[in-house]
Formats: C-alpha cells, sequence, structure tokens
C-alpha cells in the first residue's frame, strides 16, 4: 500500500514506527526449553485447535506421501497434494496402479475413461466404480489383507477418503516387501503446507466425523494379519546383530532391508545412523547382560542382541529426528531470510519469504506486504542481530492491527463523504460517530454545524 503525503497525520501516524515495535525485544515470554518459545496464555481451546491442526498437517503428509508414490508407480504427474482426493474418486488412477502390479487383473483396455475424455465433461459416472472394483481386485490378486481395504462408498462417494489413503499406504509395504514396488517415502516434517491448506484439511476431516488411521501400524497389522514367517524373520534379526560389528553402513542397510527381516520404513541416507545407533545399543545391551552375571551359553540370545522390536524402534526413532533435523533446518533459514529481506527495498520479496510454510508464521496478510517492510525494517534496526520467530511474528500482529485501523478509517471517511455529498445531516452525524474519528461527544442539535463545519474543510 503506497501513503500519500499527510497520511502520518490522517492515519495517526507509522512515522516513528521504531516507537511501535522497539518494546516487542523487552516483552517476558515463556519458554519450552527451545530457542524459540510461545507464548504462556494458552488456553484448552488454543491446545486443541493446534492438535486439529497437527493432525490436519500429518494427514496431508500422508497424502503427498502416496501421491508420490503412485506418481513413482505409474509415471504420471498427478497434480497438487490438495487434488489427490477428489482426482481418485473416478478410480482412474487407481486402476492404472492396478494394472502397474497386477496387469493380468487391470488389462488396459478394462480401465474405463483412462483419459478423462467423459469425466472432464460430464463428471463422475456409475461405470467409473468399475475402476475402483478392478483396483480391489488387483490388491486381493496379491495377498493385501482384506482388512485394509477400503468401500466403494469411501472412494466414489468420498464418504472415508483417510481410510482409501491408509490402503494406499498398506498396499505400498506390502508390494515392496514383494518387489514390485518403491518404497513409500515418509516426509512428516519435511512436506511444507500452507496454514491456508492445513486449516482446509482440518476442516474437511471434521466433516468427515471418522477417527485418522493408525498409519505407523501398518506394519505390524500386516504381520499379524498375513503370517510371518518366524524362523526366517529371527535368522534375518541375528544376521543384522552380528554384521553391525563389521562397522560398514552399506552392509548394515542392505541387511536392514532383507524382506525377511520385516523392518519397515527404512530410509537410505539414514544408513550411517542406523548403522552408528543400532551398534551402540547392541553394544550397551551386552554389556549389560555382561556386568548382570549373564553368559551367552546359559542365556537367551536377545539378552545380548537387539530384538526385532529394538531394531525397528531404533529406525522409527532416528528417521523422526532426521525429520526434526530437516524442518528446524529449513526454520531457521527461513527466519534467516526474512531478517535479509526486511533490510531490504522490496515488500513483495519480503512476503514471499513471511509466506514459506517452514517459518511456522501465522496470520500473514497478502495485502498488509509494504507496512511488514516498514515495521519489520525498524524493529530489525532497534535490536542487535536478528529478529527471532516470537518477534517477527509480533511485528506482523502490529502491522495487521495499524492496517485494520487505517481501512476503518477510510471507510469511516468514505461513509462521512457519501452522506454529505447527499446533505444527509442525519447520516453525517451518524457517520461521525465512528470510532476511527477519535471526536469527543456530539452534540444531536448540532448537527447542522457539523455539515456546515465539513463544508468548509472540505472547500479549504
Amino acid at each position: 500500500m503506497t501513503e500519500t503525503d499527510g497520511s502520518t497525520q490522517l492515519f495517526g501516524g507509522v512515522a516513528n514506527v521504531r516507537a511501535k515495535t522497539q518494546n516487542i525485544h523487552d516483552t517476558p515470554r515463556f519458554y519450552d526449553g527451545e530457542e524459540n518459545g510461545v507464548d504462556d496464555r494458552i488456553t484448552a481451546d488454543n491446545m486443541d485447535e493446534a492438535r486439529q491442526q497437527n493432525m490436519a498437517y500429518e494427514y496431508l503428509c500422508h497424502l503427498e506421501e502416496a501421491k508420490n508414490w503412485i506418481e513413482a508407480c505409474i509415471e504420471e504427474d498427478l497434480g497438487p497434494t490438495m487434488d489427490i482426493e477428489e482426482a481418485l474418486r473416478n478410480g482412474v488412477i487407481l486402476a492404472k496402479l492396478g494394472h502397474y502390479f497386477a496387469p493380468e487383473i487391470v488389462t488396459k483396455k478394462r480401465i474405463y475413461d483412462p483419459d478423462l475424455e467423459r469425466f472432464n465433461v460430464r463428471g463422475l459416472h456409475f461405470k467409473h466404480t468399475d475402476n475402483i472394483n478392478y483396483w480391489m481386485r488387483a490388491m486381493a490378486s496379491i495377498g493385501l489383507p482384506q482388512i485394509f481395504f477400503p468401500t466403494t462408498p469411501d472412494l466414489y462417494d468420498k464418504k472415508n477418503m483417510p481410510k482409501v489413503i491408509y490402503c494406499i499406504h498398506a498396499l505400498s509395504i506390502w508390494l515392496s516387501k514383494l518387489g514390485k514396488a518403491p518404497n513409500i517415502e515418509n516426509l512428516l516434517g519435511i512436506a511444507e503446507f500452507t496454514e491456508e491448506d492445513i486449516t482446509e484439511m482440518r476442516r474437511a476431516l471434521e466433516d468427515y466425523g471418522i477417527s485418522i488411521p493408525a498409519f505407523n501400524k501398518i506394519g505390524g497389522i500386516l504381520e499379524k494379519e498375513i503370517g510371518v514367517d518366524e524362523a526366517g524373520k529371527h535368522a534375518a534379526v541375528i544376521v543384522i546383530n552380528e554384521i553391525l560389528q563389521k562397522e560398514d553402513p552399506e552392509v548394515t542397510l542392505k541387511a536392514l532391508n532383507n524382506k525377511k527381516a520385516y523392518l519397515n520404513y527404512i530410509e537410505i541416507p539414514n544408513s550411517v545412523r542406523y548403522h552408528e545407533i543400532l551398534f551402540l545399543a547392541k553394544l550397551d545391551k551386552t554389556e549389560t547382560a555382561l556386568e548382570e552375571g549373564k553368559t551367552s551359553e546359559e542365556s537367551d540370545i536377545y539378552e545380548f542382541y537387539l530384538t526385532h522390536t529394538e531394531i525397528q524402534d531404533i529406525i522409527d526413532d532416528i528417521n523422526d529426528i532426521v525429520r526434526k533435523e530437516i524442518a528446524e533446518s529449513k526454520f531457521r533459514a527461513a527466519i534467516a531470510e526474512i531478517n535479509r529481506c526486511a533490510m531490504g527495498d522490496c515488500a513483495q520479496t519480503l512476503l514471499a519469504a513471511l509466506q514459506v510454510t517452514a517459518s511456522r508464521l501465522k496470520n500473514v496478510n497478502d495485502l498488509n506486504y509494504d507496512l511488514y517492510l516498514e515495521f519489520l525494517k525498524a524493529a530489525k534496526l532497534s535490536k542487535e542481530g536478528n529478529l527471532n520467530v516470537d518477534e517477527i511474528q509480533e511485528v506482523l500482529e502490529l502491522a495487521n492491527e495499524e492496517m485494520r485501523k487505517r481501512r476503518d478509517l477510510e471507510g469511516a471517511l468514505k461513509a462521512l463523504h457519501e452522506n454529505f455529498l447527499a446533505s444527509n445531516i442525519d447520516g453525517t452525524f451518524e457517520a461521525l460517530h465512528h470510532v476511527a474519528f477519535k471526536l469527543p461527544t456530539l452534540h444531536k442539535n448540532a448537527a447542522p454545524k457539523y455539515q456546515v463545519t465539513y463544508l468548509d474543510s472540505s472547500v479549504a
């Protein structure tokens, strides 16, 4: 927003913006052990909303994981993550996925409306359910347990899309175990979405009125449902324990990926950490057993070796740590970029930096970018070093409030001017009562004089 001459007087002024922002550095705040704290004034409603937002974010991550995995399988671009639920409803994408892993069940000729020519003109047709049914037949043909299957209305009528995404995740893990598909990614803490997208998804989940499935328990459920070669699993776990002595992360990674080990979410970039932490965990377990006077000849081998559950828990913990590290790195980079842009001259560049999801900022208004630049620059000049996320958020709220007052005043001036031009004395009197003018007590019997006074000031 470009200011005109005289705007300082008209709008109450931002000439001394530092006066509005300099005190934010001295505001007492509650810290929960992290570098960037949160305000202590948290209500139960706030906590519940935060929990719902976090649940929506996690589900969006699972959506993107499913989308990326399907794209890798069928080699097609499926568009934005926010649109993938709707895109799945006609079953075309899923039928193509079925053709990918079970072409004898889902031939290309059996896929109804593969180019979406009918769908793009007329929308969903009952024959699109054929695609859904073929997809389910394909999953049944490879032995995926029925417990994971959604119903046709869950998908076609969008009754329970989380169950559909849950099924796709189970299918991905099962196909990976069979060597028929790549591993699905774990994007929790890595994928980025706008605050608006997360809020929209939160509302959509509320509309479903169902509990989100436990995606992290799919691996365990698959083992129980399909049965596990316990002897093969035991042997694979023993091999992992023994290979740790070789101090070769690549060899350890290969052992972890052994299908008979039934381990999930093995991420290649984390292989060195897997090896290091597994080695230390096994060493600690062995030393503890020896200190307790146990011997390998008389004790269960798992008194000395890591169990399957312990190995999977370590893998999951390392994945979580790495995701948090990546998220924290993006967060720090985003805050640093905002501080850099705040000292520049391009308000739109600053706005783009403020809107990066990794910054964790809220209530960024597209229309207020000029004021954000002015306020943030003033705040940064009043402090040594960079502004932290709490200080940036507080400046944004100050700027938003300032802009709200300006728009209120602009609206009040417009109403006043319209009533004056219409020679509406009563309307002019009422318009003068707007809180934005901050006028002293007005008297009804003086309304004609207010009209004349406004006329004189307008002429002048």
